[in-house]
């Protein structure tokens, strides 16, 4: 009867030995796959704000900085303003100034639209889009024939401008918070790590 004493504490010490070696496991295991998660968003949002959301929004203050400054001193007013009132230094303005970074947003909404962080095109986008092929139109009509018309297709104009910086700045927000708990510095495109 004696030696069933030590048999049983010998017994408890191994399964207890077995049960926090399972639970480090499995602890670490989870561990393990929520930084893996924590990388992968990380690395997905570090790509949208790369390759669509940052040349996006860069691209939209530069516009919106040139259209303040438009509107200000060369344009009428929009009640004032019709097809046939555009002067050749908003032609200008439009084409060698708006226009190519327009299409060069309307390319990179295109080529990264799997970036976009809604399921689907939100609506400003597909609009931004729609407007610049609109206008790609209006533009080879004034070269070919001279006629002037208006854009089938209106800018979006505040809706497409508060749609890239606000989710450029909410795609930013989640990027630092996800560098902060996983203490990871971003990288350069050469792979260098970005100096903090």
């Amino acid at each position: 009867m004696r030696q069933a004493k030590p048999v049983t504490a010998a017994i408890i010490a191994a399964s207890a030995s077995i049960v926090v070696a399972v639970l480090a496991f499995v602890l670490n295991q989870y561990g393990q796959a929520r930084q893996e998660r924590r990388q992968a968003r990380l690395a997905r949002i570090s790509s949208q704000l790369r390759d669509l959301y940052g040349p996006l929004n860069a691209m939209v203050d530069a516009n919106e900085r040139i259209w303040e400054a438009l509107r200000d001193s060369h344009l009428p007013k929009a009640a004032e303003r019709g097809p046939d009132d555009s002067t050749a230094s908003w032609r200008r303005w439009r084409d060698e100034a708006l226009q190519p970074a327009n299409r060069r947003m309307r390319d990179l909404i295109f080529a990264y639209a799997d970036l976009v962080v809604e399921a689907e095109v939100p609506e400003p986008l597909r609009d931004f889009c729609a407007h610049v092929a609109a206008l790609e139109i209006v533009r080879a009509a004034e070269s070919e024939e001279g006629a002037r018309q208006r854009a089938l297709i209106d800018h979006p104009g505040d809706a497409y401008v508060s749609y890239v910086r606000r989710t450029f700045a909410a795609l930013k927000h989640e990027q630092a918070q996800l560098l902060r708990r996983s203490r990871v510095r971003p990288r350069t495109r050469a792979g260098r790590l970005r100096p903090e």
